[in-house]
């Protein structure tokens, strides 16, 4: 029984690593559209325990919100010199910026402003320094070292327009 346990846990902890994996720069070259994946319905049920003012203002919040996003498309070009070309069409504006990329020892993709500090601009900020991208199901997926280490999945990811 003792054995089968190990089998388990082993099982378990090697399912869980494959989900999250290294980016590898061969992946990573070429076309991404930006998907912010925030579930709104979660955001107003977690509202419900409000009083009527907060839930009524949540819902109109959350419905501005949805719309805001549907007008945004953000595409990153990767390309192999460590550039990576970033387009942003907002409410019929289009904008296109530059930035530099890395994948550290450990397959992370970091994404650096052109004077190779942490990308952030008045347009799109790609998160702070804790952080990394990863491949995740085929998508590159934004994730947040939170404390201890432990990695957080966030609600932004990356997925490939062609190849």
């Amino acid at each position: 029984m003792k054995k089968l346990s190990l089998l388990l846990c082993l099982l378990a902890i090697s399912t869980l690593s494959l989900a999250q994996s290294k980016v590898k720069e061969k992946d990573l070259i070429g076309q991404w559209q930006m998907v912010i994946d925030i579930d709104l319905d979660e955001v107003e049920e977690e509202l419900q325990d409000e009083n009527w003012l907060a839930r009524k203002i949540a819902g109109s919040v959350t419905g501005l919100v949805s719309d805001i996003l549907e007008e945004i498309d953000i595409r990153m070009d990767f390309r192999s010199n460590g550039e990576v070309k970033i387009m942003v069409e907002a409410f019929g504006e289009r904008e296109t910026e530059y930035a530099e990329w890395a994948i550290s020892r450990d397959g992370e993709l970091r994404i650096f402003d052109e004077d190779n500090h942490r990308w952030s601009n008045r347009h799109v900020s790609f998160g702070n320094d804790d952080d990394v991208w990863l491949m995740d199901d085929g998508h590159i997926v934004q994730f947040e070292r939170g404390s201890r280490g432990r990695m957080e999945r966030k609600e932004v990811y990356l997925k490939r327009i062609n190849r």
